[in-house]
């Protein structure tokens, strides 16, 4: 099971498990009123990821955590770039790009095209690209750019 936090779409978190997902957040904005009248809610929600390890810890403690620290996104004619450092428990994984057009035509093969040029012409010996999607019938992109990282890390 992967759990991926995307603190630049909202604080939403993806659970994926065998190709399945499930969307949830920790933004207080989210939860309905009604809940915290009835008193289901405390008004103030726990990330996954914290009742995953405390809660749940003894089911959760053989994960391996990867976080990605110093992201910086970069919009470039009509193209958005986000690039993060990830780290884990032993230290550099690697450098993250994502990139998101606006325009889903054939450009964007030819901007990952352009991309993976510069990565050859500076000599980047080992990356992977992920444009998969969880089910070839619909489309949800948060859950879509989860899995995208699941394969890209995974692989």
């Amino acid at each position: 099971m992967y759990s991926i936090t995307f603190h630049h779409h909202a604080r939403q978190t993806v659970l994926i498990k065998d190709k399945s997902a499930v969307v949830t957040t920790a933004a207080a904005a989210d939860i309905p009123p009604a809940l915290v009248f009835n008193g289901s809610s405390t008004g103030v929600p726990e990330s996954i990821d914290t009742i995953l390890s405390s809660k749940l810890s003894n089911i959760w403690m053989q994960r391996q955590l990867i976080k990605g620290d110093s992201g910086e996104t970069l919009i470039l004619d009509g193209l958005t770039v986000r690039l993060v450092n990830l780290f884990s428990s032993t230290g550099f994984k690697g450098l993250l790009i994502e990139l998101q057009v606006a325009d889903e035509g054939g450009e964007f093969d030819a901007r990952v095209a352009g991309i993976e040029a510069h990565l050859a012409e500076i000599h980047a010996k080992d990356y992977k690209t992920s444009s998969d999607s969880m089910a070839a019938d619909s489309h949800n992109d948060i859950c879509d750019l989860a899995y995208q990282y699941v394969c890209a890390l995974e692989s």
